[in-house]
């Protein structure tokens, strides 16, 4: 206590430098808090100033490094061909054909110390920072053609729904999809799952999850029954249908609802599900607010009249094919030739095309019912939907239950 009280005065006593001569001089006496302070410090990398900025941007990165290696190889090129050779890259790399309900966007991740709270779990508040970066990649891949005539994608709000916590250092997965749109909002639900082992079929999950629900039933809601002496009549007969052992509804009900829990935090692929969030976006040129509609059309999104609301979804981590393109796609191609007169239309000039001549509007019309069905979890099932709402009106139970 003498020596350490020797060195408290000298770091009162003296400038800045001398506390910092008193920290060496007790860090030598402990050697082993050097060494926890390390392990601390390395434990805590994704904490580092600017490590949250590396994440968000690294997409940002890497589509700078791509398109400028593209206009590198182009470089001795004529400009008509290195214009197309970059149109053609932009292309590759957005979603032309896609159903916007059937695509889904997959982001591997897993809970980072630095992340996690004092009950060793995923921190509330780190759902948030994950969903930054998941947001940014999400915008790149489905939106690009805003951004290149300086359009951009503020967010409005977002929605947790916890339903189950994330063990430290799990690894679990991030689906993104689009839940729905109006006339000036869209929505994207982001589910945070444990995905299916490699080595577990669906058949193997489906029976574990219903083993899981009969022992439950048996164990922690025990069979109800009839008294072993059953009440007789006034003539000494006993009641109809008084027999010993004779199961009640009750048991029934307990089954019903272990298999809706089952179900309620089971995703169709098996994966166990954490975490549901809404996210609520608007698309803006400047100061004005660009339809949805016409953003997902130009930026290559399509319902065909032959997608159907039980085709599986195409995630962006097992594509088999390409789908084909879009009717709509060469009235796209002739606007994005020029960013300015894409920019034009954004701002505004969507509303001079005539109304025979709107391809957005045909490029939605195969889901257009299925649009408003998934828009009642979002705005209510009484408002007529105009795009006069926002929020959450509908719950997040109905938003749990979309499927893309």
């Amino acid at each position: 206590m003498l020596i350490l009280d020797r060195y408290a005065a000298l770091a009162v006593n003296h400038s800045p430098q001398g506390v910092l001569v008193a920290v060496q001089q007790v860090l030598r006496l402990v050697p082993a808090a050097k060494y926890v302070a390390i392990i601390i410090f390395l434990l805590n990398a994704g904490g580092w100033p600017f490590s949250w900025h590396f994440r968000i941007l690294s997409p940002l990165f890497e589509g700078f490094f791509r398109i400028n290696l593209i206009k590198l190889r182009n470089l001795f090129a004529a400009k008509q061909t290195k214009k197309k050779a970059v149109e053609a890259w932009y292309e590759g790399q957005m979603q032309i054909g896609e159903h916007p309900f059937r695509k889904v966007w997959t982001r591997s991740s897993w809970v980072r110390p630095d992340q996690s709270d004092f009950n060793l779990h995923m921190s509330n508040s780190s759902y948030a920072e994950v969903l930054d970066a998941a947001r940014l990649r999400l915008a790149l891949s489905a939106f690009p053609n805003i951004f290149r005539c300086g359009g951009w994608v503020p967010l409005s709000a977002t929605h947790f729904h916890f339903i189950r916590e994330i063990p430290m250092l799990s690894h679990y997965e991030v689906r993104v999809s689009i839940g729905s749109f109006d006339e000036k909002w869209l929505w994207v639900v982001s589910r945070f799952v444990k995905p299916v082992s490699k080595g577990k079929s669906k058949s193997a999950i489906k029976s574990a999850l219903k083993s899981a629900a009969e022992t439950a039933t048996a164990t922690v809601i025990p069979s109800i029954t009839v008294p072993a002496t059953p009440l007789t009549n006034g003539a000494g007969t006993p009641l109809v249908g008084s027999g010993a052992d004779t199961e009640l509804a009750p048991n029934a009900v307990a089954q019903a609802l272990l298999a809706r829990e089952a179900a309620r935090t089971t995703e169709a692929d098996g994966a166990m599900l954490y975490t549901v969030t809404v996210e609520q976006f608007c698309f803006k040129q400047g100061r004005i607010t660009v339809p949805p509609a016409v953003v997902l059309a130009a930026n290559g999104f399509h319902a065909a009249p032959s997608a159907s609301a039980s085709e599986p979804p195409s995630s962006t981590g097992a594509r088999t094919a390409k789908p084909p393109m879009p009717p709509h796609w060469p009235a796209v191609r002739s606007l994005t030739g020029s960013m300015r007169a894409l920019a034009k239309f954004y701002a505004g000039g969507w509303k001079d095309v005539p109304a025979g001549e709107r391809w957005w509007e045909d490029a939605f019309a195969a889901c257009e019912e299925e649009r408003k069905a998934r828009l009642v979890p979002f705005v209510g099932a009484e408002t007529s939907f105009e795009g006069t709402r926002s929020g959450l009106n509908g719950g997040l139970a109905g938003v749990r239950a979309l499927r893309s």
